[in-house]
């Protein structure tokens, strides 16, 4: 695989294999996150619940299309096969129902999870992988907002 990094930028990620690892399993998260909140979507019948989980869908594929950019960016080679995702993922994958309840308190779970995760990231690339601590920030704001929006559906169902 072509590295796209140059000279100056491999001296600043001292621990690059650690980082695309944890890359990788955050890049499974967001593929299962994507999959389960799309059926999910598919099955709740729930009018806001349905477009919330669609838009939340969305941006979980492009918070995968990301974490692809930069794994490749680094160096290393993204997970490509959905069998990977499985036995790298964090966060796990909650079969979704026609339950809206049940679907979004898998929801709040999976967002708490993945806050948790890029907390992680953040403090392993803090001031060492610049680019990748940004991205990470980025993709965790979104994810307090999902997790945010999905609790207030909640509550909204009673």
């Amino acid at each position: 695989m072509v590295n796209f990094m140059g000279k100056a930028a491999k001296k600043l990620v001292e621990n690059v294999d650690e980082v695309v690892e944890e890359l990788n399993k955050a890049l499974a998260d967001e593929w299962l996150a994507y999959m389960q909140y799309t059926f999910a979507a598919n099955l709740v019948k729930v009018p806001p619940v349905e477009a919330k989980l669609k838009a939340v869908a969305k941006e979980e594929l492009e918070h995968a299309e990301e974490l692809t950019e930069r794994i490749i960016t680094l160096g290393g080679t993204p997970i490509a096969d959905p069998k990977e995702f499985a036995a790298k993922t964090n966060c796990g994958y909650e079969v979704p129902t026609e339950e809206a309840k049940k679907v979004l308190k898998d929801a709040i779970k999976g967002e708490g999870c993945a806050i948790d995760v890029y907390s992680k990231i953040a403090k392993l690339t803090k001031d060492k992988d610049l680019l990748t601590y940004q991205l990470v920030l980025h993709i965790m704001e979104e994810e307090e907002e999902h997790e945010e929006s999905f609790e207030n559906l909640l509550d909204w169902l009673g």
